[in-house]
């Protein structure tokens, strides 16, 4: 339900520059390492908003991905020690 509330969020943010950007219709010359590319104002706005989006989306699946994974490993250790406390447990028990 969060993410949902946050992608509606995001995409009223979204479409509102792209409402207000629309009435930018000077050119803009973008020069990349091997082209050039001439754009309307709003369509380059509109293209990196997403990029934007898109990138930092990525970054925070890899990094909640990671998370996940070492609290995987850290429940896997914990219950690893679980068990040797209950043998040594019974250990003692039999003594």
């Amino acid at each position: 339900m969060k993410i949902a509330l946050s992608l509606f969020i995001f995409a009223i943010i979204a479409g509102i520059l792209m409402l207000l950007s629309s009435y930018h219709t000077q050119i803009v010359q973008l020069n990349y390492l091997f082209a050039k590319a001439d754009l309307t104002l709003a369509t380059a706005l509109s293209i990196f908003l997403f990029l934007g989006f898109f990138i930092s989306t990525l970054a925070w699946v890899l990094y909640i991905t990671k998370v996940s994974l070492k609290l995987k490993a850290s429940q896997r250790k914990i219950k690893k020690l679980n068990n040797e406390i209950e043998l040594l447990h019974l250990q003692l028990k039999d003594k």
